[in-house]
């Protein structure tokens, strides 16, 4: 090969590291840096791409079969580009065939141990135990073991004391209160919580909620939730 091109990619390659260190040392707002950060090995990967064909469109001009060469190469690359996109897309069809996956479920794979959160079309979004959301490609778990909790055995019963104007009715309070709940993402859905009257006053009354949820964080959040919504007693 004609010394001019390895001088040429390195001088590309020297180009490209730097702008990549540049971008890094940006002190622009964080989403932008997280998009350039995100798009630039896709923009390098188009500059190494136009480099190689304008290397081989240099090399092979004069050649017999140049242009069923170039035909070739381009076919062979749309080939590999399309499986690298694909594969996770097709191994995730699979595995939701072959696997009964729910969010919320306590999930244990080689590269993390978690609760399932997000069910996409090319990954999954598992939260572990120190709160990181971590996504794993399907094409990684199709390899490997996958461990799955049944979701009913993971729920846990939990209490908390919740205060309602009294100018709502009983039934109408216990009905809200339930139905708040179980649009939560934290709770148990085929579990129908309990709430019960425990104290009747002027302004207020005081309500009993046991609920079911994954973990004590979940819970707390319920409590919270519901805690913020009646609080002070309003409805």
């Amino acid at each position: 090969m004609n010394i001019r091109y390895l001088i040429f990619a390195i001088a590309l390659f020297a180009v490209l590291r730097f702008t990549m260190r540049l971008i890094k040392s940006l002190s622009a707002h964080k989403n932008v840096k997280r998009i350039l950060l995100r798009t630039f090995p896709l923009v390098e990967f188009v500059i190494w791409l136009g480099f190689g064909f304008w290397v081989l469109s240099q090399v092979y001009s004069d050649y017999e079969y140049y242009y069923l060469l170039m035909s070739a190469t381009a076919g062979s690359l749309v080939l590999i580009v399309g499986w690298y996109f694909l594969r996770d897309f097709i191994a995730g069809i699979i595995l939701k065939t072959e696997i009964s996956f729910e969010t919320n479920q306590q999930i244990r794979t080689p590269q993390e141990e978690g609760t399932l959160k997000k069910l996409g079309y090319r990954s999954i979004e598992i939260e572990s135990s120190n709160g990181e959301l971590v996504k794993i490609p399907y094409s990684q778990l199709a390899t490997n073991s996958i461990h799955l909790q049944n979701i009913d055995e993971t729920m846990q019963g939990h209490e908390t004391i919740v205060s309602i104007s009294s100018k709502v009715p009983i039934q109408e309070a216990k009905d809200n209160l339930s139905r708040e709940i179980l649009l939560l993402p934290w709770a148990s859905i085929t579990h129908q919580p309990a709430i019960k009257l425990v104290e009747q006053r002027s302004d207020k009354n005081t309500y009993q909620v046991h609920f079911h949820s994954i973990s004590d964080r979940h819970a707390a959040y319920i409590s919270q939730h519901i805690g913020l919504i009646y609080s002070n007693g309003n409805d």
